[in-house]
């Protein structure tokens, strides 16, 4: 690890992000120690991190931790472990996919398993070229029995939510983070509230992986039980703050754009960020609110009513 200093945890994280020119999402983080105000100036000391590249880290065998969920064999291999939010999850369905064919008595060779771990092609064309049409027969058709049973047995919102948490946990343990997951429902609505000493490094940049974190778990429901269920993962009160952000912002775009009698377009967001900008326009006489562009740039406008 590199150490990295600064007046504060966050910009001693900051500089070490920019040094080493990394997201977070690639960073491993150890606070070394805390910033120092010291007494009428003497003895200030400033804040001191740790940071590691772990997307160049080649963990040596011995020293390689099991990836929960993985089977022994394959953790006993020298295959790199992915570290990016993305590639954890990619790595989770891997890893499944060979479980379920060794259960049911497939031979698959290590170098098959291999490229199933660490190409960039989908499992499912590696099976193919590898010539295991029968694994791809085989698993096509126990997931469209998985897909039938799932549609005529009535899932419970308690199943669901354990579930989806203990997906998210998985997620959050493979970024080397300590949290723990409170979990409430109603109806439909599954609410996770993330409780973390690192919440920065849950939140991201902008509050980037946690909308991930939200999106994930959001797709693993519909996959895995109903479209109709909905879920919330949250940070602390990061959303509560997030939200009340936007509406004071919102309100000042308003009066700026009233008192210029100019628009003002507004950095990209998400589809939940923009409902809450419109929300909030739409109460302020005088303007008026849309949105411009393609996700993930999608964007807000506020102005002048053309009334």
């Amino acid at each position: 690890m590199v150490l990295f200093t600064g007046k504060t945890v966050e910009e001693a994280i900051e500089n070490g992000l920019k040094e080493l020119n990394i997201s977070r999402l690639k960073a491993h983080i150890k606070v070394v120690s805390r910033e120092k105000k010291g007494f009428l100036g003497f003895g200030r000391k400033p804040a001191q991190v740790e940071i590691e590249n772990i997307s160049e880290n080649i963990i040596n065998k011995a020293d390689r931790k099991a990836v929960r969920g993985v089977p022994d064999e394959i953790n006993r291999q020298n295959a790199p472990v992915k570290s990016s939010l993305e590639d954890t999850v990619e790595l989770g369905k891997v890893t499944s996919i060979i479980r379920e064919l060794e259960e049911k008595g497939e031979r698959i060779d290590d170098s098959v398993k291999e490229q199933l771990l660490e190409s960039k092609k989908s499992p499912q064309t590696i099976l193919q070229e590898t010539g295991h049409i029968n694994v791809l027969e085989v698993l096509s058709a126990e997931e469209n029995q998985k897909n039938d049973k799932k549609e005529t047995e009535a899932i419970s919102i308690e199943e669901a939510s354990k579930d989806v948490s203990n997906y998210i946990s998985k997620i959050i343990y493979e970024m080397d983070l300590e949290a723990t997951i409170d979990i409430t429902h109603n109806n439909r609505q599954i609410n996770l509230k993330i409780d973390t000493p690192d919440p920065g490094r849950v939140i991201g940049y902008h509050g980037k992986v946690l909308k991930s974190l939200q999106l994930l778990a959001q797709n693993y429901l519909h996959d895995h039980y109903s479209k109709t269920f909905s879920v919330t993962v949250n940070v602390h009160d990061y959303v509560e703050h997030r939200t009340k952000t936007l509406i004071d912002f919102s309100k000042k775009i308003a009066k700026r754009v009233l008192e210029s009698g100019e628009q003002y377009e507004m950095n990209p967001m998400s589809n939940t960020e923009r409902k809450i900008i419109h929300k909030t326009i739409t109460a302020i006489e005088g303007v008026d609110s849309y949105s411009e562009g393609n996700d993930p740039n999608r964007y807000v406008v506020v102005a002048p009513s053309n009334d």
